[in-house]
C-alpha cells in the first residue's frame, strides 16, 4: 500500500473513533400520533464522557410533567488503543397534550459542548366513538353485560388487556374507565391466564348509574413498553423500551328511570331474626336483618325504626358482593340494639323491590315484635336512635321540682361555697378510688379490683343515655367493644365517675 494510501487509512479511522466517540443528545416519544386524553412519553437520552445531571424539567411547551423516570449507565469504550469510560443517562416525561404541538429543543451541556435536541412534532386526533386502538401484540376491550338498564340496576364491565405471550414486557401502565357518570367498584383482583397464544388480564367492576339517559362508558387507557434491544454509539447494546399506547371502544349504556316506586333494584330474600321477646328493665334485644340475592345493595339506605321511649343503636350495615357464574350477587345484614325499660313494639317494615327481569314488583316485608319488659316501669324518656355516623336528639322540657325556686333564693356566696365543697369531696373519693384501678385494657376487662365488667358498665349508663353526650359517647364505645371492634381507648377515669354517678343513682 502506498503512503498516500496509509495516510488515508489512518485518517479514516481517526475520524471513525472520533465519531464512535462523540457525545450525543437525542429526544424520542412513544408515539407522535396519539388519541386526545392519551399519554406520551418524552425520553431524552444524553451520551458522553462528562455528563451534568439531567434538569428537573416540570413542564413541556407550557403543559404540565405528569411523572419523571430516570436512568443511567456506563461502558467502557477502546478506540485506537486507548480505554475511555462512557456515560448514558435517560429522562423520559410523561404528559397528556392538549391537541397538535410541538415539543421544543432541549439544550444539554455534554463533554463541555451545548448539544440541543430536535424538534418533534405531535398530532392529536379526536375520539371517535366505536374507535378501537389496537395491534398485533396487543389489545384492549370492555364488554358488559347489558347496554340498557334501569336506573338503580347494576351491570357489570369486564375488561380485557391482551397481549401476545412471546412479547418480552418491560411495563404496563393501566388507566381505568373515567366513571364520571356511574357508581363503580372493582370486584375481586386481577385475573391472568393464557388462551389462544396471549395472556389475558381481566378486570370486573360493577356500576350504577348516577341519572337515566344515555350514558357514555369512557375508553379504558394502557401504555405499554416491550423490550428492545438496541446497539448504542460505542458498539454496546441497551434495553430500551418502545411504547405503544391503546385504549378501548367507549360504551353507550341506556339507562331508563323506573315508573313505578320502589326502594331496591333487583331480586333479593328477606330475613329478620330476633334473640328474644321478654326482657328485664334496661336490657338488650336484638334485632339483624339480613338481604341477600342478586342486584346491587352497596346503595341500599336500609330500615330505619323510630319507636317512642326505647333507646336504639344500630351499627353500620355490612355488604359483600360477588361474580357468581356471571351473576352479581349481594347480602346485606344490618343489626339493632333495643333498650327500654317498659314494654314496647318493634313495628314492622316493608321493602319495595323492583325486579329487573319481570319490572314488576315485590313488597318484602318484617313482622312486628312484641317485646314484654319484666318489672318494667312507664318513664318519660326520649327517643334516641344511634348509628356510628350520627346520632339524632330530641330535647325535652326539665321537670319543675320545686329546687329552681329553692336555689333563687339562695345567696351567691353560699352556693358557691356548697359546689366548691362537693367538687373537693368528689376529687379525694376519685383520686383513692383510682389508686387502686389497674391499667384499662380493651382486650380484657380486669373486674375484680375495678369492680365491674363491660357488661356491667352497659347495664349502668344505658337507661342514662339521654341524659348527656359523654354518656351517649362512652355508651357507643362500650357497645363497639363489645361487638369485637379493635382499637377502641377507654377513658378510664371518665368511665368510673360514670359508673359511681348513676350507680348510686339508681340505688
Amino acid at each position: 500500500m502506498s503512503t498516500l494510501g496509509k495516510q488515508i487509512l489512518i485518517w479514516f479511522l481517526m475520524f471513525v473513533g472520533t465519531f464512535l466517540n462523540a457525545s450525543s443528545v437525542k429526544a424520542t416519544v412513544s408515539d407522535r400520533e396519539v388519541i386526545k386524553g392519551d399519554s406520551v412519553l418524552l425520553t431524552i437520552t444524553v451520551m458522553g464522557s462528562k455528563i451534568e445531571r439531567l434538569p428537573n424539567i416540570q413542564e413541556i411547551a407550557g403543559i404540565p410533567v405528569r411523572g419523571i423516570t430516570r436512568g443511567s449507565s456506563s461502558s467502557f469504550i477502546h478506540t485506537n488503543g486507548q480505554s475511555k469510560m462512557e456515560h448514558t443517562q435517560t429522562i423520559t416525561l410523561e404528559f397528556v397534550p392538549e391537541g397538535n404541538m410541538t415539543i421544543p429543543s432541549f439544550q444539554l451541556q455534554v463533554d463541555g459542548v451545548t448539544k440541543s435536541t430536535d424538534l418533534i412534532e405531535l398530532i392529536v386526533l379526536d375520539k371517535v366513538v366505536g374507535q378501537k386502538r389496537s395491534n398485533d401484540n396487543f389489545s384492549l376491550e370492555i364488554k358488559v353485560n347489558k347496554e340498557k338498564i334501569y336506573l338503580g340496576e347494576p351491570i357489570l364491565i369486564r375488561i380485557y388487556f391482551k397481549q401476545r405471550t412471546s412479547i418480552d414486557l418491560m411495563q404496563i401502565d393501566y388507566s381505568p374507565p373515567v366513571f364520571k357518570d356511574f357508581f363503580n367498584k372493582q370486584l375481586d383482583g386481577e385475573k391472568t391466564y393464557r388462551k389462544g397464544g396471549y395472556t389475558i388480564h381481566e378486570l370486573n367492576y360493577l356500576l350504577t348509574a348516577k341519572h337515566e339517559g344515555n350514558l357514555t362508558l369512557e375508553s379504558a387507557h394502557a401504555r405499554v413498553a416491550e423490550r428492545n434491544r438496541q446497539r448504542q454509539m460505542g458498539g454496546w447494546y441497551a434495553d430500551v423500551p418502545k411504547w405503544s399506547n391503546i385504549h378501548s371502544a367507549p360504551k353507550i349504556i341506556e339507562v331508563v328511570k323506573p315508573t313505578v316506586a320502589h326502594d331496591m333494584v333487583g331480586d333479593f330474600k328477606l330475613n329478620v331474626a330476633i334473640d328474644t321477646q321478654k326482657v328485664k328493665a334496661n336490657k338488650p334485644i336484638n334485632l339483624q336483618i339480613d338481604i341477600r340475592g342478586e342486584g346491587n345493595l352497596e346503595d341500599y339506605d336500609g330500615l330505619n325504626f323510630d319507636i317512642p321511649n326505647v333507646t336504639m343503636y344500630s351499627d353500620d350495615a355490612k355488604v359483600e358482593s360477588r361474580l357468581s357464574a356471571g351473576k352479581l350477587e349481594s347480602h346485606y345484614i344490618k343489626s339493632f340494639v333495643f333498650i327500654a325499660n317498659h314494654d314496647f313494639t318493634i313495628p314492622s317494615r316493608t321493602i319495595r323491590v323492583l325486579n329487573y327481569k319481570t319490572g314488576k314488583v315485590k313488597v318484602l316485608k318484617t313482622k312486628a315484635y312484641r317485646v314484654k319488659v319484666e318489672n318494667g316501669t312507664a318513664v318519660a324518656t326520649v327517643p334516641l336512635v344511634h348509628t356510628k355516623q350520627a346520632v339524632a336528639l330530641k330535647s325535652v322540657p326539665k321537670a319543675d321540682d320545686g329546687n329552681e325556686n329553692f336555689n333563687m333564693k339562695m345567696p351567691s356566696f353560699v352556693i358557691l361555697a356548697i359546689t366548691f365543697g362537693l367538687g373537693a369531696i368528689s376529687l379525694f373519693f376519685v383520686q383513692y378510688l383510682l389508686a387502686y384501678l389497674p391499667s384499662f385494657s380493651v382486650g380484657k376487662w380486669r373486674s375484680k379490683k375495678i369492680g365491674f365488667t363491660g357488661h356491667d358498665a352497659l347495664k349502668i349508663l344505658y337507661p342514662h343515655v339521654g341524659e348527656s353526650r359523654e354518656v351517649e359517647n362512652m355508651v357507643r364505645q362500650l357497645y363497639a367493644i363489645k361487638s369485637g371492634e379493635k382499637g377502641i381507648e377507654i377513658d378510664r377515669v371518665a368511665l368510673s365517675k360514670m359508673i359511681i354517678k348513676y350507680k348510686t343513682k339508681d340505688l
